[in-house]
């Protein structure tokens, strides 16, 4: 006569099972802007980031000044620019199976549910990543400047706020748009007010603007169109496109640095996800287990991005 299993077996021996499908689900649902965050792992509760202000030029060293002594090193500092603070936030969520869909065979069913619930823990890191270029032109969302992601007054530093910059337009998607984004990039300067160009060469925008991007930036033989013309193969070629579905506005579109991007969109791990059983469950007739993860993330600096807010 079979032994039928104790309480805590049936459960223990579903979770590999359960696991393996929940991380494969979740590790697989697309989050196309996620390739734009510095990621790093963290030890802290709170992660801080601070600007740095530039040294500016370096001066000719003369090895010798007019009385034949030997000439001294210029040294230079910098001003501290503003500081931004990670505090990790937690997130969980169970799920449960009960013990007859074990017993009677229903493993796809297991496997389903299991699937189904790695794509929840997936959605939500693509929602949160895709959040940032949601809420860039939001008062609601400010950055350790207290202004917006995307704004047309940044100030300069904290002993500043009388020189300001602009990374933020209202022109609809278009060949000159582009042009003209890439070009205010480019002419960016520091806090000294040395260049310090930002070289936008990701578009990220949402799926009502793809073919629109494709059009121009990749159909550079449509004849007859001015916008399809050697300027536009050129700009082809350095130029990526991130489509990212999750990016709930129609109409605006942003142009990133992606070397940039990598230093001052930050997302910290505390507590990548994991998932365990339940350990507050009976397992009598319904495993439960858990899934978890731990993280913060966000911008210490705006220049890697330009964003266009279209009405």
């Amino acid at each position: 006569m079979p032994t039928p299993m104790t309480s805590e077996q049936w459960a223990r021996f579903v979770l590999p099972i359960v696991r393996k499908e929940w991380y494969q689900r979740m590790a697989a649902t697309p989050s196309p802007v996620s390739s734009l965050f510095g990621i790093e792992s963290s030890s802290s509760s709170v992660e801080y980031s601070q600007g740095i202000g530039q040294f500016g030029l370096v001066p000719e060293y003369d090895s010798a000044d007019a009385e034949g002594q030997p000439a001294a090193i210029a040294y230079d500092s910098f001003s501290p620019l503003y500081e931004k603070t990670f505090t990790h936030k937690e997130y969980a969520k169970g799920m449960a199976i009960k013990r007859k869909l074990w017993d009677d065979g229903r493993t796809g069913l297991i496997q389903r549910r299991a699937r189904d619930f790695g794509y929840s823990f997936g959605t939500t890191l693509a929602t949160h990543a895709a959040s940032v270029f949601n809420n860039a032109f939001s008062t609601s969302y400010l950055g350790s400047d207290a202004k917006a992601l995307c704004a047309d007054d940044h100030p300069n530093r904290a002993d500043d706020t009388s020189t300001t910059f602009d990374n933020k337009g209202t022109s609809a998607l278009s060949y000159s748009a582009i042009v003209s984004t890439v070009q205010a990039g480019k002419r960016l300067t520091d806090d000294r007010g040395n260049p310090m160009p930002a070289i936008y060469n990701t578009l990220v925008l949402p799926i009502e603007l793809e073919a629109t991007a494709i059009e121009i930036l990749q159909a550079v033989a449509k004849p007859g169109a001015a916008d399809h013309d050697a300027n536009a193969a050129r700009l082809m070629t350095s130029m990526n496109i991130v489509v990212d579905p999750y990016l709930s506005d129609a109409n605006n579109w942003f142009m990133v640095d992606s070397l940039q991007s990598r230093e001052h969109l930050l997302w910290f791990w505390r507590v990548r996800p994991e998932f365990a059983i339940d350990p507050s469950g009976d397992f009598n007739l319904e495993a439960r287990y858990r899934g978890y993860m731990r993280y913060s993330y966000g911008w210490d600096d705006w220049r890697f991005i330009y964003g266009h807010e279209v009405a």
